[in-house]
């Protein structure tokens, strides 16, 4: 079969162009540092790029729920550790005037009983920037008050608790908060359920009164209640630590994820550079076919 001179030139002319798209693509992978900007080029890496994506974007989310925990159990760290503190100053007052005291001593424990009373009211109202963190899911108002003349707490948060997804799986959801009953509450003595502020307020009182067995009644519950607090603290301090493993592990699994994409998309400059060499050498030589088959004339040709 004899080929014409005319389909020859255009066999050879398409072969140029397509050097010359290889050329082209090579160098702007070269200087981009991108070997895979659109679908077209290969679709499959394409589409496991985008997976990939998906993914990161997903951890950077999830990355941004465990800050947000972290740095809220941080908070509740910080109020309970005041809170046991404030506690152990309670206890201290109170048995100072259990041990026999005069009037103005009396007095002076009655005044530091108020001031610690109002820190502990403080502590229970901490806030985690803007929101409270005892509270519940009720962030925006001060859970607590006390009634100083007859020792009433109030509580207007409620009992549920702040959660956020910490994991791709579909059970990786945690716990952010301690619910204000969690962290301020315990059982006394007589198996009551009370709150650390009504107790310092009955330490008060008992010690006002000079009521020497109701001042040992609630050192007893105080040291109950120094218990709850550590307590509390220890779930908040294993929640940090699970909250920085799961850091740590999502850090290594974003590593991972970014050298497969890097895998996908960069440019292999020595390969590159390689490829562009040959496609360039190529793409030359088309040209000088191409020269030389215009230099013919079709009689030459036949």
């Amino acid at each position: 079969m004899r080929i014409s001179f005319a389909l020859q030139r255009e066999t050879t002319l398409s072969s140029i162009n397509r050097k010359q798209e290889d050329v082209m693509r090579l160098s702007e992978a070269i200087a981009s540092g991108k070997q895979l900007t659109a679908a077209s080029e290969d679709p499959s890496a394409w589409a496991q790029s985008m997976t990939v994506k998906q993914g990161l974007r997903e951890y950077d989310s999830i990355l941004e729920n465990i800050e947000f925990a972290t740095g809220w159990n941080k908070s509740t760290d910080a109020a309970l550790s005041n809170l046991s503190n404030l506690i152990s100053q309670a206890r201290e007052a109170g048995i100072t005037a259990s041990s026999g005291s005069t009037t103005d001593k009396k007095a002076a424990v009655v005044a530091e009983l108020t001031n610690i009373l109002q820190d502990a009211v403080k502590a229970a109202n901490a806030q985690h920037g803007e929101q409270y963190i005892f509270g519940g899911t009720i962030t925006s108002t001060p859970p607590y008050s006390i009634n100083d003349a007859t020792g009433a707490v109030t509580y207007t948060g409620d009992e549920a608790h702040i959660q956020v997804r910490t994991d791709r799986g579909g059970n990786g959801i945690s716990t952010v908060n301690l619910t204000g009953p969690e962290a301020i509450s315990f059982t006394n003595s007589a198996g009551d359920t009370v709150t650390v502020l009504e107790e310092i307020w009955n330490l008060r009182e008992a010690v006002d009164s000079g009521d020497s067995t109701a001042v040992t009644t609630s050192l007893a519950n105080l040291s109950k209640a120094f218990e709850s607090v550590n307590s509390e603290a220890t779930v908040t301090g294993a929640r940090l630590s699970a909250f920085e493993d799961q850091t740590t592990a999502i850090s290594v699994f974003k590593t991972n994820e970014k050298t497969t994409l890097s895998d996908l998309e960069d440019t292999d400059l020595a390969d590159a550079i390689t490829k562009l060499e040959q496609s360039q050498t190529a793409f030359q030589a088309a040209l000088q076919v191409t020269g030389m088959l215009s230099d013919l004339s079709l009689t030459n040709y036949i």
